[in-house]
C-alpha cells in the first residue's frame, strides 16, 4: 500500500484511507465490528432487528433421578421414583428496546403511576369495566381526565406546554392516552409520550431524533426493536411415578405407570423462532409459570395376553384355540394449559410494540375460576363463559408481576385405547401363517380440541360461543388394520 495516515479520522476519510498503486484511494478496514442493526439515515428507519448476545451458549440441563424396586414376587414387580430437571442458559430471544418503566421522578416510578391511572379508569377490575366510565364527548372527556389525581411521575416528566390547559400533567397524559390506557399498550403509550411529551431526551430507539438532513434516525432508528438472542431462560420439571410390572403370570404380562409431575419455566422456544420476546424484558420471571406441554397426571397401561393352554397348537381344537395374542394399550391424561392470550401482545409491560414482536402474555383472572374438566357444556370448556369473562382483564404494568406461564386455564383430559389382536397357525414345522388385526381408538372416543391458545379477545361476545368453545375432533377417529403374513 502506498501511503500512510496518522491521526484522528474524519467522517468524510473513514471509508477511504491510503492509495493503490495507480494512486486510487481504497477502502479501509472498518476500525469496529459491523453493528447488527444500523440506524436509520435521512429520516429513514431501519425495521425491527436481530443480534446475538456475546455471552450467548448452549442450555445446561441437571437431571437427579431416584428410584425404589421391590420385587414382591418372583413375577411382579414394583417401582417408585422421582425425576427432577434443572434447566438453566435456555434460549431466550429479548426484546431490548422496551420500555424503561422503572424511571423514577418526583419519587416515583413510571409503573406506579401508571397502575394508579389504569385503577382508577376501573382497569383492574375487568375489562368491561375499563373505561366504562369515560365521556364520549371531547368536552366531557377533559372534564373527566381533570377528576385524576396527580401522580408525581407525570408532574414531573411532562413538558410545561404538554399540560397547558388541564388541571395537571397527569390529566393531560389521561385526555391524550386514553385509547392507550384501555388497551394497556404500555409501549406505544411510552412511544407517543417519549415523542415531545416528556422533557427529558428520548429513551426509545423508535423515537425520532430532531435532526436537519443529512442526519441520523430523524425518523427514529428503528420502526420496531432488536432482538437480542440470549440465554437467560430457565425452568424445572419435578415427577413422581408408580409403576408395576406382572411378568408372564398364565401368561400375562403387564405394564403399568402413573406419573404426577409439574413443568415450570419461562417459555421455552426453539432457536429458529424470531421476534418472540419475554413479557417483561426487565423480569424474565413475570413469565415464569406452567409450560404449554405440562400434563399433571398421567396413566399407562400395556398388557400382553397370550394363550398358555394350547400354545402346541395339537389338533383341531388346538388350532382353532391355540395361537391367540391380545395386546391392549390405554392412556389417560389430565388436561394441558391453555393461553388465555390479549391483543396487545406484550405491550401490557412495554416489552414489545404488538406487531412485529410477540410474547405469550396471558390474561390476568381477577379471582379463582374453574374449567378444564373432562366433559363439555354444549362445546364449550365452561359451563357459564360469561361468567368467566367476567372475572379477566389483561395484565397491568405496576400491579401484576405474573402472568401465569404458558396458560391460566387446563384444557380437557383425555383417554383412548388401542389394541393388536394376533392369531398364529401353525401350518408345518417350518410353515406359520399368522393374522394381526390393529385397531386404533377401538372405542372410537373422541377428544376434542381445546379451545385456541389465544381465545381471549378483548371485546369477545361470549354468547356466540367464541370464549370457551372447543375446537373440532382432535384425536383420530377410528382406524383398523388388517394383515396376514405367511412365513416358511
Amino acid at each position: 500500500m502506498n501511503g500512510t495516515c496518522s491521526g484522528p479520522v474524519s467522517a468524510a476519510n473513514a471509508f477511504r484511507i491510503g492509495k493503490d498503486g495507480n494512486n486510487a484511494p481504497i477502502p479501509a478496514a472498518s476500525p469496529t465490528l459491523p453493528q447488527p442493526v444500523f440506524p436509520g439515515v435521512n429520516d429513514v428507519s431501519a425495521a425491527a432487528g436481530e443480534a446475538l448476545d456475546p455471552h450467548f451458549r448452549p442450555n445446561v440441563v441437571d437431571s437427579f433421578d431416584f428410584t425404589i424396586q421391590r420385587q414382591i414376587t418372583s413375577k411382579v414387580l414394583l417401582e417408585v421414583g422421582y425425576i427432577g430437571r434443572r434447566i438453566t442458559h435456555e434460549y431466550q430471544p429479548i426484546n431490548i428496546n422496551s420500555v424503561p418503566y422503572m424511571m423514577t421522578l418526583g419519587g416515583q416510578s413510571f409503573d406506579k403511576a401508571y397502575a394508579a391511572v389504569e385503577t382508577a379508569l376501573g382497569c383492574a377490575t375487568s375489562f368491561a369495566a375499563c373505561g366504562a366510565n369515560v365521556p364520549g364527548t371531547a368536552a366531557a372527556r377533559l372534564a373527566y381526565a381533570n377528576t385524576f389525581a396527580p401522580q408525581a411521575f407525570f408532574e414531573a416528566a411532562m413538558k410545561p406546554a404538554y399540560c397547558a390547559g388541564f388541571a395537571s400533567c397527569t390529566a393531560a397524559v389521561v385526555f391524550n392516552q386514553i385509547g392507550n390506557l384501555e388497551n394497556q399498550k404500555v409501549w406505544s403509550m411510552w412511544s407517543s409520550l417519549d415523542n415531545g411529551g416528556f422533557n427529558f431526551p428520548r429513551s426509545m430507539l423508535n423515537t425520532p431524533i430532531a435532526c436537519t438532513a443529512p442526519c441520523f434516525g430523524g425518523s427514529g432508528q428503528l420502526t420496531s426493536g432488536v432482538g437480542v438472542n440470549a440465554s437467560t431462560g430457565h425452568g424445572n420439571y419435578n415427577g413422581l411415578f408408580i409403576s408395576t410390572k406382572v411378568t408372564q403370570w398364565k401368561g400375562i404380562t403387564l405394564a403399568e405407570n402413573f406419573t404426577w409431575s409439574k413443568t415450570l419455566g419461562t417459555g421455552a422456544f426453539v432457536q429458529a423462532t424470531s421476534e418472540y420476546t419475554p413479557n417483561d424484558s426487565l423480569n424474565l420471571n413475570n413469565q415464569y409459570g406452567l409450560q404449554n406441554f405440562d400434563r399433571k397426571f398421567v396413566f399407562n397401561s400395556y398388557a400382553m395376553i397370550e394363550d398358555p393352554w394350547y400354545k402346541s397348537q395339537q389338533g383341531i381344537i388346538g388350532h382353532i384355540a391355540g395361537g391367540w395374542s391380545l395386546a391392549p394399550i390405554l392412556a389417560i391424561g389430565s388436561g394441558a394449559p391453555i393461553g388465555c392470550g390479549t391483543q396487545t401482545d406484550g405491550q401490557s409491560f412495554g416489552s414489545a410494540d404488538g406487531r412485529n414482536f410477540f410474547t405469550i402474555e396471558n390474561c390476568i383472572l381477577t379471582k379463582p375460576v374453574g374449567g378444564g374438566s373432562s366433559s363439555l357444556h354444549n362445546g364449550n370448556i365452561f359451563a357459564d363463559p360469561n361468567a368467566v369473562l367476567a372475572t379477566l382483564r389483561p395484565p397491568i404494568l405496576g400491579l401484576d408481576t405474573g402472568t401465569g406461564g404458558a396458560g391460566v386455564f387446563r384444557g380437557l383430559s383425555y383417554w383412548n385405547v388401542d389394541m393388536r389382536l394376533v392369531k398364529e397357525i401353525k401350518i408345518r414345522e417350518r410353515m406359520n401363517l399368522q393374522f394381526q388385526y390393529v385397531v386404533t381408538n377401538i372405542f372410537n372416543h373422541p377428544v376434542f380440541a381445546d379451545p385456541n391458545a389465544s381465545f381471549f379477545v378483548q371485546g369477545v361476545d361470549p354468547t356466540s360461543g367464541g370464549f370457551g368453545a372447543v375446537g373440532g375432533q382432535g384425536n383420530n377417529p377410528r382406524q383398523m388394520q388388517f394383515g396376514l403374513r405367511f412365513s416358511f
